[in-house]
């Protein structure tokens, strides 16, 4: 009989061999070009396979739906502020332009002298793209110094084969920029706390990119919240009121367009579900994220003698999931024909019903407070993940892939991710692999 710990041993020196890791980062590369060559649209997996008339006029036939659709608004706005650029103002986002967020995105690329062409832009863009997993290999590097490099080359290259981050950088999409200015203003904030809490400068530089991740999606202003309540027992008064008015006034430009622009505010609020069926909605997805590193977890710190479940029981954070969760099932409903969430999509294409949301919302809620540290603020960032899309409007999948994915492994507790990422993360990688190619299968069967 083979011996357990001496297999996963076997195995975790097998993956983390250079030449493997190598080949696996390639394919990852790969699959997001041939996607890019072929006009994949894994945004709508499940939609109707009838091709989207905006890029029809361009010579291009791609399936119908999600970001595809917001393309021609992307674009659009794009023209409008090449041709001038007090349309910024002179035009009225929600009314002149069926554009509502922020628009760094399309500022930055109508300043671009080589983009006058719609093949030009969707070029530069997922050229761009690909700056996001080398930010996040530079995140995991400095945070987790005994972790091997091929690693954490394996966990970075990862987010290439994300469905989200393929089909915004395919198809022109805000989010991948708004997700790199984010996840700059990780790498400087982690740099200045795990290195010297004194480096100012740090600091500065990583409020600007999260001001400008704000700019692109305005979402991601949840992160001065967890950060405001990080520094109040960090630094001093005087650096904490310095570094308070800096972040005000970073946020001038934002309240003087908001004030033109309050659609940005309010957002498209409908009565698509409500505050405690986004919350559902929210840790459900959250869930479908950490379910590898769960696995891992366990799987690293394999012992007959020693390992059990309850490794990961805590009394006080079961039943805080368990009451939030309960009193969240009370007149749930989600009433959108897109959008949900995968777990979601799969209850009901399975159940035909929507009853897989709870066990996987109770499961998503207690790892995101057993995956945060000890502490009021990241406490804090866990109630804002679930709260964040809380406006009645559609819920959408890619508002947290990879989000989730770099915030749990950049902001989480560092010794808790530790233990899921220190050895080959096999687990994790088959995860995503296995999750890439389910969509892809569902996108070319018409399922």
């Amino acid at each position: 009989m083979i011996d357990m710990r001496f297999f996963l041993n076997m195995l975790d020196k097998f993956v983390i061999n250079k030449y493997f890791i190598w080949i696996l980062t390639t394919l990852f590369i790969i699959t997001l070009l041939l996607s890019f060559l072929l006009k994949i649209n894994l945004s709508n997996i499940l939609g109707p396979f009838s091709f989207n008339e905006f890029l029809l006029n361009y010579g291009i036939q791609t399936k119908v739906g999600g970001v595809v659709s917001d393309l021609a608004t992307h674009w659009n706005y794009i023209i409008f502020l090449k041709e001038d650029l007090n349309n910024l103002f002179n035009l009225t986002l929600g009314e002149d332009t069926n554009l509502i967020n922020y628009p760094l995105h399309h500022l930055i690329f109508s300043q671009f002298f080589f983009i006058d062409t719609l093949d030009s832009y969707l070029i530069t863009v997922l050229i761009i793209s690909f700056f996001l997993p080398l930010i996040l290999y530079f995140i995991i590097k400095n945070r987790f110094k005994n972790i091997n490099k091929s690693n954490i080359i394996l966990l970075s290259s990862l987010i290439c084969i994300m469905p989200a981050f393929q089909y915004s950088a395919i198809w022109g999409n805000n989010h991948n920029i708004a997700l790199i200015f984010f996840s700059l203003g990780i790498l400087y904030l982690n740099s200045f706390i795990e290195i010297n809490l004194n480096k100012n400068r740090k600091l500065i530089i990583s409020i600007i990119f999260f001001s400008l991740a704000c700019y692109t999606k305005q979402y991601y202003s949840f992160i001065f919240i967890f950060l405001i309540i990080y520094l109040i027992n960090k630094i001093s008064f005087k650096k904490f009121i310095f570094i308070f008015l800096f972040v005000l006034l970073c946020a001038i430009p934002g309240i003087y367009y908001l004030i033109h622009n309050p659609l940005l505010f309010f957002g498209m609020r409908q009565n698509i579900t409500n505050f405690n069926s986004a919350i559902l909605i929210s840790s459900s997805i959250i869930f479908f994220y950490l379910v590898p590193f769960i696995i891992q977890i366990i799987i690293n710190n394999f012992d007959e003698k020693k390992f059990t479940l309850s490794y990961f029981f805590n009394k006080r954070i079961f039943l805080i999931s368990l009451v939030t969760s309960s009193l969240c099932i009370i007149n749930f409903y989600y009433n959108g024909n897109v959008g949900g969430g995968i777990v979601y999509k799969i209850s009901y294409l399975f159940f035909d019903n929507h009853f897989l949301i709870f066990p996987a919302s109770f499961l998503g809620i207690y790892f995101l407070l057993y995956f945060s540290q000890n502490t009021i603020s990241n406490y804090t960032l866990t109630i804002l993940l679930l709260i964040t899309f809380n406006t009645g409007y559609f819920i959408f999948q890619k508002y947290f892939e990879p989000m989730i994915y770099i915030i749990l492994l950049s902001l989480f507790d560092k010794k808790k991710v530790f233990q899921s990422i220190k050895k080959s993360n096999y687990v994790i990688v088959t995860y995503f692999c296995i999750y890439y190619l389910t969509s892809s299968y569902m996108y070319f069967s018409g399922l």
